[in-house]
């Protein structure tokens, strides 16, 4: 009994022993990291949550030809996040958002969302392009 004494006490010892070291952790692992929002947090260019242009904007696609009846695609983004979308003479209007390149334009009524991709630099919206600024009333342009 000695001899299995001498033999199991130490091993059995050596078992607890790594047991012990064994830390176990009732605590759930952090959820995984995702990106972040698709826009720089503090961009000038849009309003604090980084969902509409800060500033009106106005890109203008195609026109008719000059001296008939119609006017100029354009789209116009406002800050309050609604926007007004011109198809020559007709007028739609709705809400938009933007996420990263992407703008949804959601039309009021039944008309079915948009979403157009908006250029790194954003002077371009799909194919529409960015228009100058009108000046203040009062201003001219330089």
């Amino acid at each position: 009994m000695k001899l299995f004494a001498s033999i199991v006490c130490p091993a059995l010892a050596a078992a607890v022993a790594l047991t012990s070291a064994c830390v176990i952790s009732t605590k759930p692992a952090p959820p995984p990291t995702t990106g972040g929002p698709s826009t720089p947090a503090g961009d000038p260019m849009l309003t604090p949550d980084g969902r509409w242009f800060a500033a009106e904007r106005t890109y203008q696609g195609d026109c008719a030809p000059a001296g008939t009846r119609g006017g100029c695609y354009s789209i116009t983004l406002r800050p309050d996040g609604s926007f007004r979308h011109m198809l020559l003479d007709a007028a739609v209007a709705g809400t938009y958002a933007i996420a990263g390149a992407q703008v949804t334009l959601t039309p009021g009524g039944d008309a079915a969302p948009e979403t157009m991709t908006l250029s790194a630099d954003r002077t371009k919206l799909g194919d529409y392009v960015l228009q100058p600024a009108e000046p203040p009333v009062g201003q001219t342009a330089p």
